[in-house]
């Protein structure tokens, strides 16, 4: 079986294939301990915005890899938990972390994300620290 949430998943690194899923009014949500950077990201134009982004200051756009171990859909909600591999750009570590994603669709368009994954490993890359917030108190992880 695949889902809206798979097959967005399987498009990762690919901007130009992952917003011909997207609605107009799509709203994509991160975890808040991203900062800024977890949104939300409100109509396509800013989603593409951050899906460029994550693809070019975050990761490689090349090189990434999915694998999907769970896919569920019930109506218009679908989910896909996955492990995601990657580079990371600014310094060519590496990336791998598990994730789940929730999509919601209407007229088979994508209308909300909500991507959860756990942000405290993904500060364990050197190549990603520069993005998080400050934490005070905390000077290296």
């Amino acid at each position: 079986m695949t889902t809206i949430a798979g097959d967005l998943v399987r498009a990762f690194g690919d901007v130009d294939t992952m917003q011909q899923m997207y609605a107009d009014d799509i709203v994509w949500q991160l975890p808040a301990a991203l900062g800024p950077a977890a949104g939300p990201h409100r109509g396509k134009d800013a989603v593409l915005g951050f899906n460029t982004a994550a693809w070019s200051q975050f990761y490689l756009a090349t090189g990434v890899s999915v694998d999907i171990h769970d896919e569920l859909e019930q109506g218009d909600v679908s989910v896909a938990r996955f492990t995601y591999r990657a580079i990371v750009a600014a310094d060519g570590a590496p990336y791998e972390n598990e994730y789940m994603l929730l999509a919601r669709a209407r007229d088979g368009k994508i209308i909300e994300v909500y991507e959860f994954f756990d942000s405290l490993k993904t500060m364990h890359y050197a190549g990603l620290r520069a993005f998080a917030p400050p934490i005070p108190g905390v000077t290296d992880l």
